[in-house]
């Protein structure tokens, strides 16, 4: 282990292969939101807008994104917001044809792995309650539960749990 690994929480490396075959993660340009939105309609019952994309994209010097690319084909996506050496998870998504695969998790490891070699040290996220399998899939790399943000998504009246990496304290 190196001193710089030390420094930051414990999460599985990701496997050297990904989970399936011709599977190739890059990052997001604009020339992908159009494919990404969908997705995002596809999977989410309040989905991200075009614009919020965009100004993430362009405008917004936290953020870096990535796609996922089967047979250069997008599949699924993530990003990540650091702020100082805290990576914030802002969404992770694989389309609903390709999931069950195990490139869920190869993606959030791939990310945290990414956002690790951009200097962050420690991950959290905000998830919806009622979305068991992405707490699951949190969980298994060593996110857990630390607080809850009521009525955090608004348009569907639901609240969202806080999950982060490591041990407290936790900052939010």
């Amino acid at each position: 282990m190196t001193p710089e690994t030390r420094k930051r929480d414990y999460w599985p490396d990701p496997s050297k292969s990904p989970p399936v075959s011709h599977v190739k993660l890059i990052p997001m340009e604009m020339n992908h939101v159009d494919k990404v939105l969908k997705i995002e309609r596809d999977s989410f019952p309040t989905p991200w807008s075009v614009d919020a994309f965009e100004y993430d994209l362009t405008e917004n010097q936290l953020a870096h994104y990535w796609v996922t690319l089967i047979r250069k084909e997008i599949v699924g996506y993530s990003g990540i917001w650091l702020v100082g050496n805290i990576a914030h998870l802002t969404t992770l998504c694989i389309e609903k044809d390709s999931r069950r695969l195990g490139l869920g998790k190869w993606l959030l490891l791939k990310t945290m792995q990414m956002g690790a070699e951009l200097g962050a040290q420690r991950y959290t996220l905000e998830v919806r309650e009622s979305n068991e399998a992405a707490i699951k899939l949190y969980e298994g790399v060593g996110y857990r539960t630390v607080g809850r943000r009521p009525n955090y998504y608004q348009e569907i009246g639901e609240d969202a749990l806080v999950m982060w990496t490591g041990d407290p304290p936790y900052e939010d």
